[in-house]
């Protein structure tokens, strides 16, 4: 991975830790490359192992194929649960039953293009303090 795409996986781990603490025992592995899926999720629990297999779709609609790979993964018994990482606000109407979907709140769907929620902050600080001063 490189530049953008870092920080975007950071995010990505964060949203995921929120709902499988490692604190808990889950263990992230990213798969290299185009890879799918491109996280698995593990943990040992009372002598099972328990794996959830996660997709990321920085897209503002998921389209129907986009989860192919995972959903076939997990009904073959790869995996006790599939899980696909996606900005807020992005169109999941598409994505089967069976799979959880997780919103990322640092990413956001706006006009159909994907922004970071800091940068939205800061434009309507910006086009505040404009209207203040009589520049808008």
């Amino acid at each position: 991975m490189g530049g953008i795409k870092d920080s975007t996986y950071l995010d990505v781990q964060k949203t995921l830790a929120r709902r499988f603490s490692p604190r808990e025992g889950w263990q992230f592995a990213w798969s290299a490359g185009n890879v799918q899926p491109e996280c698995v999720l593990s943990r040992r629990v009372a002598g099972k192992t328990e794996r959830v297999l996660v997709n990321v779709k920085m897209a503002s609609e998921v389209p129907a194929g986009a989860v192919e790979a995972l959903q076939a993964a997990a009904s073959a018994g790869a995996a006790d649960k599939a899980v696909l990482v996606v900005p807020g606000g992005a169109n999941v109407s598409r994505v089967p039953a069976g799979i959880d979907v997780l919103e990322m709140g640092n990413w956001q769907v706006v006009d159909g293009r994907i922004a970071w929620s800091r940068n939205l902050e800061r434009s309507a600080f910006l086009e505040e303090e404009r209207a203040k001063r009589g520049l808008a």
